[in-house]
């Protein structure tokens, strides 16, 4: 009998040895990844869900929806977020599982017999062996799975909530290099005016009109003007540096940009406070993952409850394991229950958070876009026509130096604050947009690498 035992308890390990896996490395090459984020190039990828242009509507080049659209489906911290979704998956897989039976052996029957009857034999070695199966709780497997399966949910909202806030990002990016690149040219086109002014008091100083002082102002605007030419070179090099690196783009890859819309035309802006809050609540993936959270705590506090019940194991015996010092489950039980509290305060928080940043967005929206009717429909006029009478009238001896020199200097700044205040009105709406939940982020292929460490 025990002869026959020992090859069949051998042929048992061996065939379940056979069924396991061998570990499989994945080691990382630094300079191999940074080739790959060197290598990544611009490529169209959908448009964010529910904003699609039309054919007739949608402008030429890249706008800021195909530039969103390809940062969430490219951006390195988007993608290691994802990774995290495979990682609840597979916890989801782990909660659905029963317990292992458990096998076990006893000597007491052996050494039992060795010390009564001075010997023992192959029954006593073989009653020794017992295989026990534990039984679940009520109730406990499926608020493991529940939680699991809620895990995983707000794994792929926190994804989203990521994906929403790049978007915003980079429409605000998009705001930026449009503005830098067009106060470049206008600084540039001004410079012009400046040289036109300096060439003139340098011939009037020639001739006579003008003295050497009046000539050095003259100069002086115009070296001011080149410095700022410099300045809006490099703000436009910056701005352009910041978007590719929201798109996971290198820094010296240079897209040639369309004209974008304009975010201030869209209906929701013209929604009072309380409409605006009310979509936010249910839109903002942020408050969306937040939900998942309660509800992963919810089937915490359920499993914790299944655990003031004994556990059970049959087999080729019985065992039941008494929750005695546990306090069968009680403490467990009001941890979790104050685990549930607190997230269903976090969530109410983050509500009245939220209604406030919407209100602080939409007030200064609607500041930025007052200053823009102000500067487009008065200042700037005025300040046009300020210079152009200067001219004039300092031919006609009218005015003096100073006076021409400050009324150009007071377009040039008419001409800059207009364009950074119609680009921070542009921002300010997209900020407004996001926080409303209307602006959201674009739905990527799920990219999540299911490739197994193991063979």
């Amino acid at each position: 009998m025990e002869r026959r035992t020992l090859p069949a308890l051998a042929v048992l390990a061996w065939a379940a040895l056979s069924g396991c896996a061998t570990y499989k490395p994945a080691p990382i090459e630094p300079l191999a990844v940074l080739e790959g984020l060197e290598a990544l190039r611009w490529h169209p990828a959908p448009s964010p869900r529910g904003t699609e242009p039309s054919a007739d509507s949608a402008p030429a080049g890249v706008g800021p929806r195909e530039l969103a659209a390809f940062a969430v489906s490219t951006h390195p911290e988007l993608a290691a977020a994802r990774a995290a979704v495979g990682v609840r998956r597979a916890l989801l897989v782990e909660a659905g599982l029963l317990p292992d039976p458990e096998l076990g052996w006893d000597g007491m029957d052996v050494f039992a017999s060795k010390l009564v009857d001075r010997t023992s034999s192959s029954v006593d070695a073989i009653s020794g062996f017992g295989l026990m199966f534990p039984l679940l709780r009520p109730g406990e497997r499926g608020a493991r799975i529940g939680a699991a399966e809620w895990r995983a949910e707000e794994a792929r909202r926190r994804v989203a909530e990521a994906e929403w806030s790049l978007t915003r990002s980079v429409h605000v990016a998009y705001e930026e290099v449009q503005s830098a690149e067009l106060l470049s040219v206008q600084i540039k086109a001004l410079t012009e005016l400046a040289e036109s002014t300096h060439a003139y008091f340098e011939r009037a100083r020639e001739a006579g009109a003008a003295t050497a002082i009046q000539a050095n102002l003259a100069l002086g605007e115009l070296q001011k003007m080149r410095l700022e030419v410099v300045r809006a070179d490099a703000r436009v090099q910056s701005a352009r540096q910041d978007l590719n690196a929201l798109l996971g783009l290198p820094p010296e890859v240079e897209l040639e940009l369309g004209t974008g819309e304009d975010p201030s035309e869209h209906a929701a802006l013209q929604s009072g406070l309380a409409e605006l809050a009310t979509h936010a609540v249910e839109a903002r993936p942020d408050l969306a993952a937040l939900l998942a959270g309660y509800q992963v705590a919810e089937q915490e506090l359920r499993l914790a409850v299944s655990k003031q019940f004994p556990r059970l194991a049959i087999g080729t015996g019985l065992s039941l394991t008494l929750p005695f010092f546990s306090e069968f489950g009680r403490p467990a039980m009001r941890t979790a229950l104050a685990a549930r509290e607190q997230l269903g305060r976090e969530f109410t928080a983050a509500v009245h958070a939220a209604r406030q940043e919407i209100a602080a967005a939409r007030s200064l929206w609607q500041l930025a876009d007052r200053e823009v009717e102000l500067f487009e429909n008065e200042l700037l006029p005025n300040a046009e026509q300020n210079l152009e009478l200067s001219r004039t009238a300092f031919q006609a001896g009218e005015v003096t130096l100073l006076e021409t020199l400050a009324l150009q200097r007071a377009f040039v700044e008419a001409r800059t604050l207009t364009i950074e205040t119609r680009a921070e009105r542009a921002k300010r709406a997209w900020s407004l947009l996001a926080a409303s939940g209307w602006l959201l982020g674009a739905t990527p292929t799920d990219d999540t690498n299911d490739e197994e460490g193991f063979e």
